[in-house]
């Protein structure tokens, strides 16, 4: 039994260095400017450009977009202006989106007192929600 699978084995391996490419083998294009390149120094490349690709910022839909121009950035930043466009004494300051959480400072032009900066925050913050229910908005009001 063990002279037969030595045998068996031994022939595997002859049977597999007999072949060899032969006529059937063909070069290829890539063979020929591959042995033009070893022998000259430099192969030919016909049709084909070496130029750069131009850049597509948004080449897989998965990622996300960090342009200036992105559809969703204004959108959310203007519903927060409209919602203290009302007041004229009111300007939007600082925006800072992150997530599901807005930290929005508002400035005001008025001199108010603690009592009235409460209320008047207060009533920014529920214009706010109202405007973009799906967010978790903070409200900082400051004099200008």
């Amino acid at each position: 039994m063990k002279k037969v699978l030595i045998l068996s084995i031994l022939s595997f391996c002859m049977a597999g260095c007999q072949f060899q490419a032969g006529e059937r083998y063909e070069p290829q294009q890539e063979d020929v400017n591959g042995l033009r390149l070893m022998r000259d120094g430099h192969g030919t490349y016909d049709n084909q450009e070496l130029a750069d690709e131009q850049f597509v910022p948004n080449q897989n839909p998965n990622f996300i977009d960090l342009t200036e121009t992105r559809p969703d950035k204004g959108d959310d930043q203007s519903k927060l202006e409209e919602a203290i466009m009302n007041d004229d004494t009111l300007s939007l300051g600082r925006v800072n989106m992150n997530a599901n959480h807005i930290n929005v400072t508002v400035y005001t032009t008025e001199d108010l007192s603690k009592k009235e900066i409460k209320r008047k925050t207060k009533e920014i913050h529920e214009n706010m929600i109202t405007a973009l229910p799906r967010y978790r908005i903070d409200v900082n009001l400051e004099k200008k």
